[in-house]
Parts: structure tokens; sequence; C-alpha cells
């Protein structure tokens, strides 16, 4: 029995987690040696300066185009996700503003230099997913100041990026 949900949460999660670990490295900020994404905290400790990678939930659109019918006799429907990617530096560090404000910036730029991000098939292989037909439309991205970290080595600035893609099933 196979199981295929191409356009599914898992698809669409590893496509965006892929897509941001190339654009920090093509981009890589010149205060920062290592791109680091951090996907488990705060399970896995922070080790700054790294980003950090959360999917704060999905919102299904109401609005069915054609009863939802997409195509290849699948249905389907618009999703709406929100992808909060923390950018973490250390106050030990003398260069710790100039960090954080290049670590905003790359994720900044990956965004605005993308207009849609492949999804990518992790169903068939983790390490090297092939390419799917399918699209993640990136909608934008804003940077939030998040409340203070009680440690008071740690600087954290959040960026959240808006996307959608259709569901089909």
């Amino acid at each position: 029995m196979t199981f295929d949900h191409d356009t599914g949460l898992y698809n669409v999660e590893g496509s965006l987690v892929a897509w941001l670990q190339v654009q920090l490295t093509t981009n890589r900020p010149p205060l920062i040696t290592t791109v680091r994404l951090n996907l488990n905290a705060p399970e896995q400790v922070i080790n700054p300066p790294e980003w950090s990678v959360h999917f704060l939930g999905y919102t299904e659109s109401d609005q069915t185009y054609t009863g939802g019918q997409v195509g290849d006799s699948l249905k389907g429907n618009i999703v709406y996700g929100l992808m909060e990617v923390n950018c973490w530096v250390s106050r030990q560090d003398t260069n710790w503003r100039a960090q954080l404000n290049q670590m905003m910036d790359a994720v900044t730029k990956a965004v605005k230099s993308t207009t849609a991000v492949i999804v990518r098939d992790f169903y068939a292989s983790s390490s090297a997913p092939p390419t799917l037909n399918y699209r993640i439309v990136l909608d934008g991205a804003e940077i939030r100041n998040p409340p203070v970290d009680p440690n008071p080595d740690i600087e954290r600035r959040r960026v959240l990026i808006r996307f959608f893609w259709v569901e089909r099933a």
C-alpha cells in the first residue's frame, strides 16, 4: 500500500525548511560563521548565533473554487500558514547587534527574493526529496520584537513569514 499526500503538511513544512536552509547558506551573513537551524527548540538548546524555526498554525480557506476540484480528479483547498523564524544571538559577543540585524536581513532577503517554493516529496526520500509539480506561495515577512528573554545574555528577534498553498487529496 502506498501513501501519497504530495501537498500535506509533512511535505510543505519540509520544503519550507529545506528552502530556508539553502537561502541562508547561499546568503550567509558575514558575521555568522555557520548556518544552524534549530528545528526542535525549546527541547534542543539554543546555541547562538542560530535561527530557530516554528510553524504557528494553518487556516483553510472557506471559499472553494469549482467545488474544491483542483484537477487530476483531486479535491483541494487553499491553506494559509504562518512560519516563525527566530534569530538568536549572544550579548557576550561584541558584535551581537550587527549579527542580529544581519540574521534578520538574511531571512527577509530570502522571502523577498523568492515568490514561490517548490514542494518536495519527503515521503519518497528525506535526504534527497524529488520535486513535485506544486508550489508554496510566500506572502511576505514581518519582523517582530518578542518579549525580553529571561536570560540577559540572549537577544532574539522574530520574523513571521506568511505563506499559502493548495492542499490536494
